[in-house]
């Protein structure tokens, strides 16, 4: 038996009710490509709980430890596709580590790409990091452990391990072919008619470098899936889930011929797309099954964004701008929720910088519909080998949290004149902009229900046993479709007595283990 695990993640306010897409990605692939592969997909949160604390996180673990003992899988895969993922990544390996020694543990996704060094130098219960696109190495790998072979230094591209002190890389492969992409098979899951929404990818990679992105470093070019595999694959999944709610998971969404697709098989799509990229003519045509669009804006300063790498000159800039606004108005009119994606306190940023952002978004408020809209606006975050890492150690007035792989690496000072309280201040102004019309709000709790609560929320009376697994006070949170339908009717009064708390820091919402 092989199992491909998704972790616990500590932003609980991001948390969607979704099959994991990276390992149910791979799974899949490695099914189709060897039908006698045992293999199966755990979600932790979806399987076990969402822990709100550590004891409830000890009381998840445990559980996951005696299934582990009792099948005993030859291998365990782990994706790790968010930093708010790793540390939680690390001690579930340990406490696999733990209880089966044997278990031969290999992670990818995003973070162990960049941070395989760190995470080696971290622990030592990672046997093999797979760096970038997983299917073809998980197979190869998957292939050896059923043999009873070690995958590491066997011609395996892709793969980076650690022996006797030294790290050790193969040779790096060739993309994906995404014509070989294996069809989604949510029998792999051990509940799969318990999520509620339903991410798929379109497309792999993003050809526009902006300096915050982690994407130009596993795919710094845009390849689409096939139509006729996407076609195979939505109407697959809509026979083996009752979901009607799907969630782009494009880096670079540009597949609007398909809505009729969409609209046959009843689906509602909530998309992410580039202020400059997204033709607003195009609202009028897919306005009825588009629930929520989501604006990568980041900010209204031609400075900040010049130095984010958004926009490349003043002319660029004022389409970014223009555009935005008509996306923003013909959304409204189409009663389309509208979530504004938005950065705080740049590297190199100045008070001027953030109040443009403020007086645009001021501007943008006044033409807002019952569609409703947020200013989803957080503090820039500086981490380790990324092209912004280098701008801001190269800013000698910037000042960070050099945190490390695993920190926060939250940005204090962009500029000499600019202090984290100046920040904090125009996020909450920012943020209080928003309209949180009762269709946004109904929009939020399809693909976000715990959007922007704070973790002692949950602790609140006005919540029901019957919404945690086995009891209250043991704190995990049962988010499987029945118990979630019962807390989203709780969370208008939820959001009413923590509102104030809403526009704080990222850290403020993260779970405290």
């Amino acid at each position: 038996m092989i199992l491909l695990i998704e972790p616990i993640s500590k932003n609980i306010d991001m948390y969607v009710p979704a099959y994991p897409l990276p390992v149910m990605e791979i799974a899949s692939f490695v099914k189709s490509n060897s039908p006698e592969t045992e293999i199966e997909v755990i979600s932790v949160p979806m399987d076990y709980g969402l822990p709100l604390s550590p004891e409830g996180r000890d009381h998840v673990y445990d559980e996951l430890m005696r299934d582990l003992s009792a099948i005993k899988p030859k291998g365990i895969g782990i994706s790790c596709t968010a930093i708010a993922q790793a540390e939680e990544t690390i001690h579930l390996c340990e406490r696999i580590k733990e209880t089966g020694p044997d278990i031969f543990i290999f992670l990818g996704g995003y973070f162990p790409t960049i941070y395989y060094n760190d995470i080696f130098s971290r622990t030592s219960a990672v046997d093999l990091i797979v760096i970038g696109e997983g299917e073809v190495p998980a197979l190869k790998i998957i292939k050896k452990l059923e043999k009873g072979e070690d995958p590491r230094d066997n011609g395996i591209y892709n793969l980076a391990w650690k022996k006797n002190g030294k790290v050790h890389i193969t040779e790096k492969g060739v993309r994906f072919d995404l014509n070989k992409k294996a069809l989604l098979n949510l029998g792999l899951l051990r509940h799969p008619g318990a999520y509620d929404v339903l991410p798929y990818s379109f497309s792999r990679g993003c050809p526009y470098r902006c300096n915050f992105c982690m994407e130009d470093y596993i795919r710094p070019t845009r390849k689409a899936v096939p139509r006729e595999i996407i076609e195979s694959d939505l109407k697959n999944l809509s026979q083996q889930n009752n979901a009607r709610i799907l969630l782009v998971s494009d880096a670079l969404f540009k597949s609007f011929d398909l809505f009729p697709l969409f609209r046959s098989l009843g689906i509602k799509v909530n998309f992410e797309t580039r202020c400059d990229i997204f033709n607003p003519l195009l609202i009028p045509k897919i306005a009825d099954v588009c629930s929520a669009l989501a604006l990568g804006f980041e900010s209204a300063s031609y400075g900040t964004l010049k130095r984010m790498n958004k926009v490349k000159d003043r002319a660029h800039y004022q389409r970014y701008l223009s555009n935005t606004v008509a996306i923003f108005k013909e959304a409204a009119k189409y009663e389309i929720p509208i979530m504004v994606f938005m950065i705080a306190g740049y590297p190199g940023d100045t008070e001027e910088d953030l109040a443009e952002s403020l007086a645009f978004a001021k501007g943008l408020s006044k033409d807002s519909g019952s569609g409703g809209h947020v200013f989803k606006i957080g503090e820039c975050r500086v981490y380790p080998k990324t092209r912004l890492y280098d701008f801001a150690k190269s800013s000698p007035d910037t000042i960070f949290d050099d945190d490390g792989a695993f920190g926060q690496n939250i940005v204090r000072q962009p500029s000499e004149s600019l202090d984290f309280q100046t920040i904090l201040a125009y996020m909450e102004d920012i943020f209080n902009l928003s309209n949180n019309s009762k269709k946004l709000q109904l929009a939020l709790l399809d693909i976000m229900p715990f959007f922007r609560l704070p973790p002692h929320a949950f602790n609140d009376n006005v919540i029901p046993e019957r919404c945690f697994r086995s009891k209250k006070s043991n704190g995990i949170l049962d988010v499987r479709s029945e118990s979630l339908s019962i807390f989203k009717k709780l969370l208008p009064d939820l959001i009413g007595k923590y509102s104030r708390l809403m526009s704080g820091q990222r850290s403020t919402r993260n779970l405290p283990f």
